[in-house]
């Protein structure tokens, strides 16, 4: 929710909570320099936790934080969300479910293009350009990085669903289950 409502504009999102390791190694590049952006009493886990899987190019962290952009504006982007019943309201829009082929062939959202978060940024032209694009997971913490590294890779149609796919369904919106479609 935090990076959502402001970040730093190109910056990727990896929530310190859930599979920060896994994510940061998958989606970062060990060649890169990172600069950590956290608050203050977790900025040294990070740090600890990116050297563990061999990030050592950490050169630093944003002081203060985000509070430290306070007056630069130009530097702040935020990223949309939209809740699973307001999803229907626009058009034109694609879902991208950055879940595994395994989650998504258990059940997807009818019409939605799969693209697993670890191949997201090399498979970005499968992405529509033109439209509202809602990217989703199984519970949000996945289509928050997805949709960081889609802005970053400078997408401005993208649009977070709150709470994924567990959230569709708990709304009652149709799915499809591909086990099933193909066995009908």
């Amino acid at each position: 929710l935090e990076f959502a409502g402001s970040h730093l504009a190109g910056s990727v999102n990896i929530p310190v909570d859930g599979k920060y390791a896994t994510w940061a190694g998958t989606v970062l590049d060990k060649e890169n320099p990172i600069v950590v952006i956290a608050d203050e009493e977790r900025i040294a886990e990070s740090i600890m936790r990116l050297g563990r899987i061999g990030f050592d190019h950490v050169a630093g962290y944003l002081k203060n934080g985000l509070d430290a952009l306070h007056d630069r504006s130009d530097l702040v982007a935020q990223t949309k969300r939209v809740t699973a019943p307001a999803v229907a309201e626009l058009e034109p829009v694609a879902v991208i479910d950055v879940r595994t082929e395994k989650e998504w062939q258990g059940g997807h959202v009818d019409g939605s293009i799969n693209l697993p978060l670890n191949q997201l940024a090399r498979r970005v032209d499968e992405v529509p350009a033109e439209g509202d694009v809602v990217v989703h997971c199984q519970g949000g913490y996945r289509s928050s990085i997805a949709t960081s590294i889609l802005q970053k890779l400078g997408r401005t149609n993208v649009i977070d669903l709150v709470g994924g796919y567990k959230a569709w369904v708990q709304s009652g919106l149709p799915t499809v289950d591909s086990v099933t479609a193909t066995n009908a």
